[in-house]
């Protein structure tokens, strides 16, 4: 990609296009060179002897026109690009993928070179008419094979149809204009069998776009503008049949059907959920069509997986069909039944998709939506199978009599229950082994060693029924937080979290580890721990601190090293995304929760100057809870409140947290970075005598004692923002302007050349220190 921006740049300075690609591509034997020579030939529309062999070589225009196509689709091309400082290289790709050229391939060229002149003409016809003579096959093997063969060779007579010029029609652009346009026109496209194959897909097209549509709809609750209603509901009518929602014994048109019934359900689902306008009959054609959809099957074959990501299953738009009739009251009798069936559907994204819909009910139906989670939960419970039993991953991880049971367990409840039955708690984390007893094979955790069991004697290992916490996670996610906590459902809900965190603890810092050496948080419940603790900072704010604090804060504040952290940043960071940069006033709880997480933040060893790895953080997440205690996980928000939408005039509220934690950890580098990027982007509203005193309360004890200063721009940074401090508060106090001479002193001494220029400026030129 450097290469490329190299010879756009020469390009912009009038190199000659052959000059400048046979500099890249001589001697090297690399496919890649031939895609850069390819831009550069397509972006200057060059015909030359230098550029012909572009043009004719059947492998490169093939290979060039997947380019092209997976160009429409750039988004692949940003995969790794996650962190602050790769904002340059993100900028220049997307500055790449936008270039017009992309959408350009090389055989949209090759009537360029059959309409010129000389015996560049005639050689580019012949070379491109031989294709089938000379087929580039892949491997030798190909020779031999029927498919490969017929494959290049109609590539190879589709490419001949370019080169002939009898295949090209020409018409005045306009009446009256001496502008003339060459269309080419295919005689293979003419062909009765490709109409029809054009047509067809044209049509799946259609069909495609119905599902992309109303999923998009859904997403953004709004209608997209890419069909009206009346459209999608005709389009979807004439993909309708009887049948459609019945098995088919053909499995490549098993596959194509789903897509159909997709974008059937879809339409229905768009019509009953943006009813307004709708006529009775295309309503009542919806609901037949979702009617149709439930009670079609499952069928897993061998390439089927509960966990495969289908977002055009119809079953997803039958969940949100049901759900719209429920909430406009014009539900058949049975729908909830339907829609706790359908979260014990199979496939995941099913489930999970329903378990949405009818969190969304709490509203007006709070009972349903608690059976929903009791049933969603209760099939996180995944029996463990005998050991002579090996489950295929084609398996569900429930038999229908379970799913059965659990459903009927759920509409009980909903039906004849009182009260709010507990929500299923995770099995226990880990169960006394008996070594006769044949389970060995189970009781080992990989995170630890023999030597740290508290007791050697005991064995301990997991039990019979598993907890299935990637789907556990999904399901947190989708709780209704704010509604169930203001409601009389409040104490049973509280009951569960307390349940999953002290199971999450268990299982993370397992109770037969002895002390100190529960410090390694596990990575096969990451995920989990990770939405838990997110889940816990929204209720954090919805609770007395009193409450939280007690029932889930301690506990975790509890917990040794990296099994604090993995809770604790998640936790912190959703609570101050929340309730501090998005919330219009701020908790009166808000600074002593994070008081008490920068605490406990404090307690770890890298604040300890002679500790081994003093200021440095480790793992995933002590980092992350650096920058959010400091305030700058988050570089904008514009829809935010404060802070982070660039309004820090209220700075004042987290100046004492900003103070203790500078104060504590600056002498270090990773702490003092994210404190310098906090005054950076709040330097119009931070105290400047709150800065000179933190800067000297750091410094103060010389050079010497800073942890990785050494080699970073931190010194200059410094300068920068004493620079600024003593322009924006122009009438400084003397002894603020002493303060700040005395941080350009020790700069100069760690060898800043800013601040010895800062100390002759107007500004500081007048001030003495006292002696």
């Amino acid at each position: 990609m450097a290469l490329e921006e190299w010879c756009f740049a020469e390009l912009a300075r009038s190199r000659p296009v052959d000059d400048l690609i046979q500099i890249i591509v001589e001697g090297n034997e690399c496919i890649a060179i031939l895609g850069v020579a390819s831009v550069i030939a397509l972006h200057t529309e060059t015909v030359s002897e230098t550029t012909l062999p572009l043009f004719t070589s059947q492998r490169l225009l093939a290979a060039d026109h997947n380019r092209m196509v997976q160009d429409l689709s750039p988004a692949a091309s940003l995969i790794g690009f996650t962190s602050r400082t790769d904002r340059p290289h993100i900028e220049a790709i997307q500055a790449a993928n936008a270039r017009p050229v992309r959408k350009a391939q090389l055989s949209g060229m090759v009537p360029r070179f059959v309409f010129s002149t000389g015996p560049i003409r005639d050689r580019a016809s012949e070379a491109i008419l031989n294709f089938k003579n000379d087929l580039p096959y892949q491997y030798e093997e190909h020779r031999n094979n029927p498919r490969a063969r017929e494959h290049l060779t109609a590539q190879a007579l589709e490419y001949a149809e370019l080169a002939d010029p009898k295949n090209y029609q020409a018409y005045r652009t306009k009446e009256d204009s001496d502008q003339v346009a060459i269309v080419h026109v295919s005689p293979s496209a003419a062909k009765p069998e490709n109409v029809a194959r054009a047509e067809e897909a044209a049509k799946r097209l259609r069909q495609t776009g119905l599902w992309t549509w109303a999923s998009k709809s859904f997403e953004e609750k709004t209608l997209s503008d890419t069909h009206t209603v009346e459209g999608a509901i005709a389009l979807a009518r004439e993909a309708d049949a009887s049948d459609l929602f019945e098995h088919s014994n053909e499995e490549n048109e098993e596959e194509l059907l789903g897509i159909r019934r997709g974008a059937v359900a879809a339409t229905a689902a768009i019509a009953l959920n943006f009813r307004d306008g709708r006529t009775q009959e295309d309503l009542e054609w919806a609901r037949d069509a979702l009617r149709r959809a439930i009670q079609l099957p499952e069928k897993p074959d061998r390439m089927w997986s509960p966990g495969a990501v289908i977002p055009w299953h119809h079953a997803i738009f039958v969940a949100r069909g049901l759900a719209a009739d429920l909430r406009e009251g014009t539900a058949a009798r049975g729908a909830a039944h339907d829609l706790l069936g359908l979260i014990a559907h199979p496939l995941e994204v099913v489930s999970l998709a329903t378990l949405e819909e009818a969190c969304k009910l709490w509203f007006m139906d709070p009972k349903l939506t608690w059976a929903s989670l009791v049933l969603a939960l209760s099939l996180c419970h995944i029996p463990r199978r005998p050991r002579d039993h090996y489950r295929q991953q084609s398996e569900a991880p429930h038999s229908s009599s379970e799913l059965q049971a659990a459903v009927e367990a759920a509409l009980a409840f909903y039906e004849n229950g009182s009260g709010w039955a507990s929500l299923p708690l995770p099995p226990p984390a880990w169960v006394k082994v008996d070594p006769e007893s044949g389970r060995r094979w189970n009781r080992a955790y990989e995170e630890y060693d023999a030597d740290d069991a508290a007791d050697t004697n005991e064995m301990w290992g997991e039990p019979d029924v598993l907890w299935h916490s990637d789907q556990a996670e999904k399901i947190l996610e989708r709780i209704p937080f704010d509604e169930i906590l203001s409601s009389n459902a409040k104490s049973a809900f509280l009951d569960f979290f307390a349940g999953i965190l002290d199971w999450t603890n268990q299982k993370n810092a397992p109770p037969w580890v002895r002390t100190g050496r529960r410090n390694r948080s596990s990575t096969q419940i990451f995920e989990w721990t990770h939405t838990l603790g997110s889940s816990l900072g929204r209720i954090a704010g919805l609770l007395p601190l009193s409450d939280f604090q007690t029932r889930f804060l301690d506990p975790i504040l509890a917990l040794e090293g990296d099994n604090c952290w993995a809770l604790l940043y998640p936790l912190s960071s959703t609570y101050v995304c929340s309730y501090v940069y998005d919330a219009p006033v701020i908790p009166s709880d808000a600074i002593n929760i994070l008081e008490l997480c920068l605490e406990r933040l404090l307690q770890d060893p890298a604040f300890k100057r002679d500790a081994y790895r003093s200021g440095r953080f480790s793992g995933f997440d002590q980092p992350r809870l650096v920058n959010t205690l400091m305030f700058v996980s988050v570089e904008h928000a514009s829809l935010a409140a404060r802070y982070v939408n660039g309004d820090w005039t209220e700075i004042s509220r987290i100046l004492p947290l900003i103070d203790r934690f500078v104060r504590a950890g600056g002498w270090a580098a990773s702490v003092m970075d994210p404190f310098l990027t906090l005054c950076e982007r709040a330097k119009a509203n931070y105290p400047a005598e709150a800065f000179a005193d933190q800067v000297l309360a750091i410094t103060g004890d010389g050079p010497d004692n800073l942890k990785g200063w050494h080699g970073t721009f931190i010194p200059a940074r410094i300068a920068e923002l004493v620079q600024h401090f003593a322009h924006r508060d122009a009438q400084m106090t003397p002894a603020l302007a002493q303060k700040f001479l005395r941080i350009l002193d020790i700069l100069v001494d760690m060898g800043d050349r800013r601040s010895a220029a800062l100390q002759l400026g107007e500004v500081f030129r007048e001030i003495r220190l006292p002696s």
